[in-house]
């Protein structure tokens, strides 16, 4: 407890106060403390303080709040009982109220007093939900809490320019020497994304007044307390806009925080780094080999278990749970649209699908279905799948599968293709249907296609035989 005598707050030995007449009083606290986290702050909570008697004590003026021991309120309505703490900082903290009396009443005119506090501990919990996204339209900073360290520096909204308008900028002036400035997100609440990639992308350029290269825009995610750098720019020339996709999977079950770092040691030699379109998002796990097999009309579909023998972490409160699986197939055209097959998720990795009488090429793919431990029944998640595809034809009697080898598979620039008959023609079509590469042969069993300008994916190959047309995946890697 602490009292004002004189004017100055000292520390009481006991909860009680004699006035100059002899009689003890006691100083009442505040009773039942609760705080919650709402919307990233901390909402207090208290009742009252009574006295023996269930009545309100003589003297109550108001309360003082402190957070980890420092004062930082003082309400000053005994009526008010309740207050909202901005802190808007993740942490954990310990949050006290005391009563606060005018010791008038007791025989101390012009003093005050203060009860012993009531306390309570809580955790800050001002994670943004997943996926997380930032385009800047809201013209602020602090729309989605961004922070800044040591503090601001040149880190401002850029109005006139943008991927589109508006972005944020590291300006070059005022000037600043060996500089290093922090655009800070607040953590991401990837605890439930423990069987997923996580990645991070956004868009960035730089307009350099002297290429020295020693200015840089480093990125960096943050879990488990420590910061890890995961692309650097320097300002090598001017550039236009750049997308950038990193992974960073190794924070999944955590809440990692992703910062651009701008640092250098002469600011003027850039005039900005612009940093746009802020996308953090997972992708989970989809089954694994993922197999075909045709017997007349009916295709035999299997995969395996997605995150198998993955282990959650004791201080995961929650995670995402595998439910089953769903499978898909396109029309006998072979391009999307792809249609379920099944109408609840499956809880079995095998799947068979008898065709119809229309001949044609038909391709599938499998993915897993998740939900949140914490929202039985809601989808958390539903995975990508490989796709493979089948050629069917009504009526024919199968014969003996045509020999056709295409090496190296997966490819990093030059896929060669041997038949042993000859091939007509070759198409090459993306995941999407659209074709990006075909070519008609006299009478060819040999040929090699350049795959250098492909992006990294799965692809298919359409090889136009005498009296048949077989389909192959094809896996392009990066080098």
């Amino acid at each position: 407890m602490l009292i004002a005598i004189n004017g100055v707050a000292v520390h009481a030995s006991a909860p009680f106060l004699p006035d100059p007449h002899g009689t003890t009083y006691v100083l009442y606290p505040p009773a039942n403390l609760t705080i919650v986290n709402i919307d990233c702050i901390a909402y207090l909570r208290w009742d009252k303080p009574q006295n023996i008697g269930g009545a309100t004590p003589l003297g109550l003026i108001g309360y003082r709040i402190y957070c980890n021991g420092s004062l930082i309120h003082y309400v000053s309505d005994p009526d008010t009982l309740f207050y909202y703490d901005y802190i808007d900082a993740y942490g954990s903290y310990t949050d006290s109220v005391t009563a606060w009396y005018d010791m008038t009443v007791y025989g101390y005119p012009g003093q005050f007093g203060e009860s012993t506090g009531v306390s309570s501990n809580y955790t800050l919990d001002c994670s943004a939900t997943m996926p997380f996204s930032e385009p800047w339209d809201q013209g602020s900073f602090a729309w989605q809490q961004w922070s800044f360290t040591p503090s601001q520096g040149n880190w401002m909204i850029r109005t006139t320019v943008g991927n589109p308008l508006p972005t944020a900028a590291f300006t070059g002036t005022p000037l600043l020497t060996n500089y290093d400035y922090t655009l800070q997100s607040v953590p991401m609440y990837c605890i439930a994304w423990t069987c997923a990639n996580l990645y991070l992308e956004f868009d960035s350029r730089v307009v350099v007044n002297s290429p020295t290269s020693q200015e840089k825009l480093i990125t960096e995610i943050c879990f488990n307390n420590s910061w890890i750098p995961k692309d650097t720019m320097v300002n090598n020339g001017t550039t236009g806009w750049v997308h950038h996709k990193i992974d960073i999977s190794e924070a999944d079950g955590n809440k990692p925080r992703i910062e651009f770092r701008a640092k250098g040691i002469y600011s003027a030699d850039i005039v900005e780094w612009d940093v746009d379109n802020i996308h953090v998002y997972g992708v989970c796990y989809k089954p694994p080999d993922f197999t075909l097999n045709r017997s007349a009309n009916v295709v035999h579909l299997t995969w395996g278990i997605p995150c198998y023998g993955k282990q959650r972490r004791p201080d995961q409160a929650d995670s995402a749970v595998l439910v089953g699986y769903n499978v898909y197939r396109t029309n006998a055209d072979g391009l999307p649209p792809y249609n379920e097959l099944n109408q609840n998720p499956l809880k079995v990795t095998t799947f068979n699908d008898t065709l119809s009488l229309t001949t044609g090429m038909y391709c599938y793919f499998a993915t897993a279905v998740y939900q949140d431990s914490d929202e039985p029944g809601i989808l958390f998640c539903e995975s990508p799948g490989d796709t493979l595809c089948v050629q069917y034809t009504y009526g024919i009697r199968e014969q003996n599968k045509t020999q056709i080898n295409i090496y190296p598979n997966p490819v990093l620039d030059v896929l060669n293709i041997e038949s042993g008959p000859s091939f007509n023609s070759i198409e090459i079509l993306n995941l999407v249907g659209e074709k990006v590469y075909s070519e008609t042969f006299p009478l060819t069993n040999k040929f090699s296609v350049s795959f250098n300008d492909y992006p990294k994916g799965i692809y298919l190959m359409k090889i136009t035989l005498k009296d048949r047309t077989i389909v192959m995946k094809v896996q392009k890697n990066e080098k």
